[in-house]
């Protein structure tokens, strides 16, 4: 592979884990926002979920991504709160998406 395409792709793996830790972070944020887990455990969780759509994604039957529940939030949250916890959270969730 020419240094360029290793580049390319290395950008690549990096804009996918910045992706990922916007959707931890926010996802988990709503959790907090709800009073329902705290930060960290609310990052586990989410980061857990993630993991598990990816590797559902081989399953052929399907069941995998049957099984694999999302955590909601319990009751419905201010997005202004979830937004400033989310940003709160970004760094930990970024520490969190590079274990994907």
């Amino acid at each position: 592979m020419s240094y360029g395409s290793s580049e390319a792709f290395q950008d690549g793996q990096d804009e996918y884990r910045e992706n990922c830790a916007n959707l931890i972070a926010q996802d988990a944020a709503k959790l907090v926002a709800a009073h329902d887990m705290s930060r960290p455990e609310a990052i586990k969780q989410v980061t857990e979920w993630l993991r598990r759509e990816g590797e559902a994604t081989g399953d052929v039957t399907g069941v995998a991504a049957i099984e694999n529940k999302f955590p909601f939030p319990s009751k419905p949250v201010p997005q202004g709160q979830v937004a400033a916890i989310a940003v709160e959270l970004l760094d930990a969730a970024r520490d969190a998406a590079d274990t994907l």
